[in-house]
């Protein structure tokens, strides 16, 4: 998995309040803070004896395993040392999920116990300036990651126990959870306070995997009758309020069963019914099921992760043969260096460019964005002039927008999408002169995400509900911009998972970094392409950059000339 190097700009972002475990830069600025914390909980030893500071300290030693603490490295200078930190410790689920933990449920027991036994001391006060000068998360991050180590085990059909154990789909780690933490997700899974998604309730089929996959530990590695019968209490009270309040997914396709409710209600007769059985019968189901009820979010989940997974679905607009060639789009920019184009769709158009990115143009597009991150947002419906945004957890990432205007690079890299997408997409060059006013007329500025651990995007459209148009589809001198017709979406990562799939065409892009897939959001006579929903999958091992350079239609007349008729 590739590096990127990222500049010490990272410790010096500005503290400015958001959702600290959606914005990977400041997960990683938490794990480099936690080797100082450590160094003092260590010290602390020599002084005081505590299974709840030796709990805090055992529970750091897996991500010591992935990667040693920067004062136990040579040859490695800071910037590098970040970047690892980013790739093997902010973009493992099962790190920052133990990170939280640690900072939101542990540090605090820790810090009173210490307290109170040595009072003001050096090392109590060392550890109080640590945590001041930092943001720290809190307990609505604590659930999110939750929900992000939920959301990868369903979407990729993952064992909680081999996740536990450290594996992630293919890969093994040093990542380890607990049974304790194992049983944290199964209860806030069932509590139904924050469900994953919308449109649902208590998620009792996730909660019952990993309750049985915490029993199963209990009863393999740990002589802990207590446990062992807590977690069986659990399980019987969860398998009931499972078959009570059971859906069945007969003409449900798309909808059920889902996170809340297994393919059928659970037995005990000859023998019990486990979660991982009825996920096995769920296979089986989804493979003979025809019939599809009305979608509750407006489309398949079914079809959605299996893209994620990379399965093939039933409907998809995929050509029957792979279609990959070289083209110059008879433009001469790309006579010396054709581009290499893979064809995902023909129609509705959605097309891959590979290695359309140089390194150059992704190190300006990553570094000049990091001060800006923050949780990204969606779209408030209940504001009328279309204009209000939330954070939700429909969008977990973090995301900023930077202009042409602040590097000739992404000037010059404007123009080249605009060549290879044949659209119109930057400003004229006399508004690129110092002192214009920035703004937006054939193409928006550059949109950067990231996206952490778990970090997703449920399907959604790019164009603008028309019953919802912002303010900005005119210009402050009545220009019309109109809405974004087409999309270009560049990868600026390897990971693994976070693929971007159009549930409705049946199709899905793999992240490569250097790659750009392209499509169209818009009908020729300015409709809406029902076709262009799409979602970010789960990223499972990794971070995900992207960037999104969003096409308006109003510059496009010549290029885009409007049909009479649009099917």
């Amino acid at each position: 998995m590739n590096l990127i190097i990222v500049p010490l700009l990272i410790l010096k972002i500005s503290l400015v309040s958001s959702i600290v475990f959606s914005v990977p830069h400041q997960l990683a600025s938490l794990f480099k803070m936690e080797e100082q914390l450590v160094d003092r909980l260590n010290m602390a030893t020599e002084f005081y004896k505590s299974k709840t500071l030796d709990l805090y300290l055992q529970t750091c030693e897996p991500r010591f395993k992935q990667l040693p603490a920067f004062s136990d490295l040579e040859q490695v200078d800071e910037s590098e040392y970040l970047s690892k930190v980013l790739v093997d410790l902010v973009g493992n689920p099962i790190h920052v999920y133990s990170l939280m933990d640690r900072l939101v449920m542990q540090l605090p027991v820790v810090r009173k116990e210490l307290e109170e036994h040595l009072g003001n001391d050096n090392i109590t006060e060392s550890i109080r300036t640590l945590v001041e000068e930092i943001e720290m998360p809190e307990e609505m991050d604590f659930e999110g990651v939750t929900q992000a180590l939920a959301r990868i085990q369903f979407a990729y059909r993952l064992d909680p126990v081999q996740l536990a154990g450290g594996k992630i789909k293919d890969t093994q780690t040093e990542g380890r959870l607990s049974v304790k933490q194992m049983m944290n997700i199964a209860e806030r899974r069932l509590s139904g306070a924050q469900p994953m998604r919308p449109a649902i309730g208590k998620e009792y089929a996730l909660a019952i995997e990993w309750a049985e996959g915490a029993l199963s530990l209990v009863e393999s590695i740990e002589d802990d009758k207590h446990t062992e019968k807590s977690i069986t209490r659990f399980l019987q009270r969860a398998r009931l309020e499972h078959n009570n309040n059971w859906r069945s997914p007969l003409g449900q396709r798309g909808n059920f069963p889902n996170e809340e409710f297994f393919v059928r209600r659970i037995e005990n007769n000859p023998e019990l019914t486990t979660g991982k059985d009825l996920r096995s019968e769920e296979k089986i189901f989804l493979g003979e099921e025809t019939e599809n009820g009305p979608l509750k979010q407006g489309y398949n989940i079914h079809d959605f992760y299996s893209l994620c997974r990379g399965e093939k679905v039933r409907h998809s607009h995929a050509p029957s043969n792979p279609m990959c060639r070289l083209t110059t789009k008879d433009n001469p920019y790309f006579f010396l260096a054709p581009l290499k184009l893979e064809i995902l769709s023909e129609q509705p158009l959605l097309h891959l460019y590979h290695e359309v990115l140089t390194d150059g143009e992704i190190d300006v597009m990553t570094t000049r964005i990091l001060s800006q991150l923050k949780a990204a947002t969606v779209q408030d419906a209940g504001v009328s002039n279309g204009g209000g945004a939330k954070v939700s957890n429909e969008r977990t990432q973090s995301s900023g927008w930077i202009w042409d205007q602040e590097d000739d690079l992404l000037y010059k890299l404007s123009k080249k999408t605009g060549k290879f997408a044949e659209m119109e997409t930057t400003r004229p060059e006399e508004e690129m002169a110092p002192g214009v006013d920035w703004r937006f007329v054939e193409s928006e500025a550059w949109q950067m995400g990231l996206y952490g651990p778990g970090g997703h995007y449920l399907p959604h459209f790019d164009a603008f509900d028309i019953n919802l148009m912002p303010p900005d589809v005119w210009s402050t001198n009545g220009l019309w911009v109109g809405s974004r017709i087409a999309t270009v979406m560049f990868y600026l990562s390897d990971l693994v998972g976070g693929r971007t799939a159009f549930p409705k065409m049946g199709l899905a892009a793999t992240p490569r970094k250097g790659t750009a897939v392209f499509w169209y959001n818009l009908h020729r006579n300015g409709n809406r392409d029902d076709l262009s929903l799409h979602g970010a999958c789960p990223t499972a091992l990794g971070i995900k950059w992207v960037s999104n350079k969003w096409i308006r239609e109003g510059s496009q007349i010549w290029k885009m000339p409007c049909a009479r008729n649009d099917s």
